[in-house]
C-alpha cells in the first residue's frame, strides 16, 4: 500500500502526459515492423537468425534458468570454452534440453505443448514457447508450469545430503516469464551482476525500477540517471532479469527498456599490491624465483658434477660389459658396412690416419721409456693415496716434464680402483677467459656443473639497475662473479661427499646384518661416516688441478687460483677427497700455503730424462744410419722431452741433426733476447733487470749448475730478499730452475737443457756480447759511484766532529778508495771492449772466442 501511495502522484502524471495514439503504436511496433519488412524476402526468420523470438497470441514465452551448466568465472576464456564444450557433453544436445523441461513442468494442462526451443547457452538458460488453446489464458499457463517446477524441484532435493548441496551450490531450475522483447544475441557481452537499464522515452524512477527488478532477486543497489543501473546479488537474478525485462514497454507506452550487461572490473589485489609497493614486493618476488629456481635446478646440477666424476653413463663405463659388447660391436660392424664405400680420397685418408695410429702407437710404446725410471715415484705416489693421511699432494717439475701423463696415465688410469672417481681441473684454460660468461661457461664445464644460464647476468644487470631506479636499492639478482664462482664449488664440494659415501648405506646394512646373526660381544663396530672414509680411500674421489699458478694470463682472474686452493683445502679438511696438484711455478705453492698454513705438503718432483733414456728414446724414433751424429746433438737438448720431439720433427722433415740443433738453439737465443734482456716484461714481473739476467746466463754457460751463495756475491744480487724475489720470477718465466735442499734455495740451473747452449751462443755473438757487457759494466760503476756517494755524504757528518771519529773516518777512506778501484778497473774494461773490433789479429777477450 506504501508503495502503490508513493507511485500515486507520479502515475497521475504520467497519465496526464499520455502521447498520441500513433505515437504509442510506434514506439510499441518498432522492432516488429523492422522485422516485417527485414523477413520479406528471407527464408530462415527463426531466432537465431533474426534474434528476435515471434509468439501469436496462442503462444506464451517462458525462460528457464540454469539449463545448462553454470559457469565458473566470467572470463571470456572460460565462457568461450564452456560454451563450445557443452553441447559435447552428454544430456545438453537441443532434444536433452527439451526433454528435460518437460520433466520439470509436467504435469502440463491438456493440449499444452512446447511450440519452439531457443537454447541461450552463455546464460546457461533456454527460451521455451508453449502453445495453449483458447479456453486457458496465458496467466494459468504460466502459474500452472511455475508450480509444477517449484515442487518437482523439491521432490528431487528431499534428504539432508541434497538439500545442503542445494544450499551451497543451488542448482534448481527457475522460471520467468517473458515480459519484454527478447534478443536472442551472441554478442562479446558475458553475464554479469551489474545491468545497464537504457531509456527509449520517459526515464523510470528508482521505484519504478525496482518493481520491474526486484522479483528475479535480490537488488543490492539501483543508480537512476539518463541510464539506470541494478545490481544484484546473484548472477542468476541478472541474467533472469535481463531476458525477461529487456525490450519491455512501460507507462502505457511512453518508456522502452533495454538492458546489456556490465562488465565487471575486476581488480587484482596482487598486482595492485605488486605496484604501489615495490620496494616490499621485488625483493620478495626475486627471492621467490631464486629459491624456486634452486630448488629445481641445483639437484640436477648436482646429479651432473655426479656424472662428470664417475663417468657413470659413458661407453669406457660399460666397455667390459657383455650386453653392451653384444649390441655394440654388431651395429657398428652394420654401420661400416652401410656407410663404406670405394673413394679414392676417403681411401688414402683412411690410410693415412692408420698410419698416423701405428706411429702415435709406437712413439706411446717407446716413450714409456721414459717412465721406467719414474716408477718408484709412481709407487709413492699410490702409497700415499691409500694411507688416506692428508693426501693434498704437488708434483711439481719444469714445463714439458711430463707432469700430467705421470699423474693420469702412468699412476691413476692403471689402477681400477683409482681410475673410477676422477675429477680433472684444467687452470691453463680457466685463466684464459676474456669475459665474466666465458669464465662461467668454462668453469661449469671443467666442474660438470650442468645447467648454467650465463645469458642471466647481462639480465640480471639491467634488472637489478632498473630496480635501483624504482625502489632506491639494489634488488641483489646479480651477484658478483666470485659469489657465483663459489656457488659452483660449494655445490660441488656436496656432489663429491655423495660420491664419496655413496657406498655407506650398503656398509651400514651390511653391517647390522651381520651383527644380527652374532652372539653378545661379537659385534662388529658400525663406523662413522668420517672413519668410514679414513679406512676406504677407493671411496673418495681424487681432484686433479693441472697447471696452477700464481698469476693468470689475465689479471682479473687472478682470484681463481686462489678460489681453487680454498676449495681443495675445504675438502682435505672435511676428509672428502684426495688433491693432487700439479705445477710448474714453483711460486704457485704460496697459495696453498695461505689455505692450509698448518699442513705439509706431499711433494713429488720430476726431472728430465736421464741422459741414457733420452739417448734410448731418439734412438727408437729415428732410424738413421749416422748415428754418432745425433748422440753429439743430444747433450745439448738434454732429458727435455718437448725439446727432444721437436728434434725428432725437424730430423724427419728433412734437416740434417746439425742443422736442427742450431735452429733451435737459434729460436732459444731469440726467445731469451726478446723477454729477457730486451726489458719486455712479462705481464707485471719488474723486480728484475737485464744486467742481472746477463751475470746470470755468464755464469751458466759454463756450468751446468751455480750456487747460491756464489752468485749473492755480485754486487747485482745484495739483497736477499729482492734476489730470492728475482730468481723466483725467472724460474716463472722456465729461464732458470732452482734447487732447494731442506726448503733452503741451493742450486740454480738453466730452466731448459737447451737454454745452456743458447747462453753459450749469445756470449760467443761478439756484437750482443759487447752490447749487455757494457751495460753490466755501467750497472756495476752505478753501484760503486753510488756508495762513493753514500760515503760522502756521511763524511760530511761527522767531518765537524774531529778527532774524535778518527778511525771512522779512515775506514770511509778506505771505502772511498776501494770502490774508486774498482770503477777504474771497470772502466779500463769498457774502453778494452769497445777496442775489440779494431784488434783484427786477437782471436780470444776475456775468455771468450769471436770471428
Amino acid at each position: 500500500m506504501l508503495m502503490i501511495k508513493r507511485l500515486g502522484p507520479r502515475l497521475v502524471t504520467l497519465k496526464q502526459s499520455l502521447p498520441p495514439l500513433g505515437r504509442l503504436r510506434k514506439l510499441s511496433t518498432d522492432i516488429e515492423e523492422i522485422k516485417q519488412e527485414s523477413d520479406s524476402n528471407e527464408s530462415d526468420i527463426s531466432a537465431s537468425a533474426t534474434g528476435v523470438i515471434d509468439k501469436t497470441q496462442s503462444e506464451v514465452l517462458l525462460y528457464y534458468d540454469n539449463i545448462y551448466p553454470l559457469g565458473t568465472s566470467n572470463s571470456a576464456f572460460k565462457q568461450y570454452f564452456r560454451m563450445i564444450c557443452t553441447p559435447l557433453l552428454p544430456g545438453h544436445s537441443p532434444e536433452e534440453i527439451g526433454k528435460r523441461v518437460r520433466e520439470i513442468s509436467e504435469p502440463l494442462p491438456e493440449n499444452v505443448k512446447i511450440s519452439e526451443l531457443v537454447p541461450l547457452r552463455r546464460d546457461c538458460g533456454a527460451f521455451i514457447k508453449f502453445q495453449f488453446p483458447p479456453e486457458i489464458t496465458a496467466r494459468d499457463v504460466v502459474g500452472c508450469i511455475q508450480t509444477n517446477v517449484k515442487k518437482n524441484d523439491e521432490e528431487l532435493n528431499k534428504g539432508i545430503f541434497k538439500y545442503v548441496l542445494n544450499l551451497v551450490w543451488n542448482q534448481s531450475p527457475a522460471v520467468y516469464p517473458v515480459k519484454g522483447t527478447p534478443w536472442i544475441e551472441d554478442l562479446r557481452r558475458f553475464p554479469s551482476s551489474r545491468l545497464r537499464v537504457k531509456f527509449e522515452g520517459e526515464k523510470l524512477t528508482e521505484e519504478e525500477l525496482y518493481l520491474l527488478f526486484r522479483r528475479y532477486g535480490v537488488i543490492i543497489d539501483i543508480k537512476p540517471g539518463d541510464e539506470a543501473t541494478v545490481i544484484y546479488r546473484n548472477l542468476r537474478s541478472a541474467v533472469c532479469a535481463k531476458n525477461c525485462v529487456t525490450g519491455i514497454s512501460v507507462n502505457k507506452g511512453k518508456s522502452v527498456l533495454h538492458l546489456q550487461y556490465i562488465p565487471i572490473k575486476r581488480v587484482n589485489y596482487v598486482t595492485d599490491f605488486i605496484l604501489n609497493h615495490q620496494k616490499i614486493t621485488i625483493p620478495i618476488l626475486l627471492a621467490l624465483l631464486a629459491t624456486v629456481a634452486v630448488l629445481i635446478f641445483d639437484p640436477v646440477r648436482e646429479w651432473s658434477i655426479e656424472l662428470k666424476i664417475t663417468k657413470k653413463y659413458t661407453f669406457d663405463h660399460y666397455k667390459d660389459n657383455q650386453l653392451f659388447k653384444f649390441v655394440y660391436i654388431p651395429y657398428k660392424t652394420i654401420s661400416n658396412w652401410l656407410t663404406d664405400g670405394y673413394d679414392y680420397i676417403d681411401e688414402h685418408i683412411t690410410q693415412f690416419q692408420e698410419d698416423t695410429d701405428d706411429i702415435s702407437d709406437d712413439s706411446s710404446q717407446n716413450s714409456n721409456l721414459l717412465w721406467s725410471e719414474r716408477f718408484e715415484k709412481s709407487k709413492q705416489l699410490k702409497l700415499w693415496i691409500y694411507e688416506n693421511i692428508n693426501t693434498f699432494i704437488i708434483v711439481k717439475g719444469p714445463k714439458g716434464s711430463g707432469k700430467e701423463e705421470f699423474v693420469l696415465d702412468h699412476t691413476l688410469h692403471d689402477d681400477e680402483l683409482l681410475s673410477q672417481r676422477i675429477l680433472y681441473i684444467d687452470c691453463d684454460n680457466i685463466s684464459k677467459c676474456r669475459s665474466d660468461n666465458s669464465l662461467i661457461s668454462e668453469t661449469s664445464n671443467q666442474l660438470g656443473y650442468f645447467p648454467v644460464f650465463t645469458w642471466t647476468n647481462s639480465i640480471s644487470q639491467f634488472i637489478d639497475l632498473g630496480v635501483q631506479g624504482l625502489t632506491g636499492q639494489k634488488s641483489g639478482l646479480s651477484e658478483s662473479i666470485e659469489t657465483q664462482l663459489k656457488n659452483m664449488f660449494l655445490l660441488t664440494s656436496l656432489a663429491i661427499r655423495n660420491i664419496a659415501l655413496a657406498d655407506y648405506e650398503k656398509y651400514k646394512n651390511a653391517v647390522i646384518k651381520k651383527n644380527s646373526k652374532l652372539k653378545d660381544g661379537e659385534e662388529i663396530e658400525l663406523l662413522k661416516e668420517d672413519e668410514y672414509l679414513q679406512q676406504h680411500p677407493e671411496a673418495k674421489p681424487i681432484i686433479i688441478v693441472n697447471k696452477f699458478a700464481r698469476k693468470s694470463d689475465t689479471n682479473k682472474n687472478d682470484f681463481m687460483y686462489q678460489m681453487i686452493a680454498d676449495w681443495t683445502s675445504g675438502l682435505i679438511q672435511n676428509n672428502m677427497a684426495h688433491v693432487i696438484y700439479i705445477t710448474s711455478d714453483v711460486g704457485s705453492i704460496q697459495h696453498l700455503n695461505d689455505a692450509l698454513p698448518n699442513q705439509v705438503f706431499k711433494t713429488i718432483t720430476l726431472s728430465d730424462a736421464s741422459s741414457g733414456s733420452a739417448q734410448q728414446y731418439l734412438l727408437s724414433q729415428l732410424k738413421l744410419s749416422d748415428v754418432k751424429s745425433v748422440l753429439s746433438c743430444l747433450e745439448p737438448l738434454g732429458g727435455r722431452m718437448l725439446d727432444l720431439q721437436a728434434f725428432i720433427r725437424r730430423i724427419k722433415s728433412g734437416e740434417s741433426p746439425d742443422d736442427a740443433l742450431s735452429e733451435m738453439v737459434s729460436q732459444a737465443a731469440e726467445q731469451i733476447t726478446t723477454f729477457f734482456l730486451n726489458n719486455q716484461k712479462l705481464q707485471d714481473d719488474n723486480n728484475w733487470n737485464t744486467a742481472q739476467v746477463w751475470h746470470v746466463m755468464k755464469l751458466l754457460s759454463g756450468h751446468d749448475q751455480i750456487d747460491y751463495d756464489e752468485l749473492i756475491k755480485s754486487p747485482l744480487f745484495k739483497s736477499s730478499n729482492e734476489t730470492r724475489a728475482t730468481l723466483s720470477t725467472l724460474e716463472k718465466h722456465d729461464l732458470i730452475s732452482l734447487k732447494r735442499d731442506k726448503g733452503i734455495l741451493n742450486k740454480i740451473t738453466a730452466g731448459r737443457p737447451l737454454f745452456k747452449a743458447a747462453f753459450k751462443n749469445l756470449i760467443d755473438d761478439l756484437k750482443i756480447y759487447k752490447l749487455y757487457e757494457v751495460d753490466l759494466l755501467n750497472n756495476l760503476l752505478k753501484l760503486e759511484t753510488d756508495k762513493i756517494k753514500k760515503v760522502q755524504d756521511e763524511l760530511v757528518a761527522i767531518s765537524p766532529m774531529g778527532a774524535r771519529l778518527e778511525k771512522r773516518i779512515q775506514f770511509l777512506a778506505q771505502k772511498i778508495e776501494v770502490s774508486n778501484s774498482k770503477i777504474i778497473a771497470l772502466e779500463e774494461k769498457i774502453v778494452e771492449i769497445g777496442k775489440i773490433d779494431s784488434e783484427p789479429e786477437s782471436k780470444r777477450f776475456l775468455g771468450i772466442k769471436y770471428n
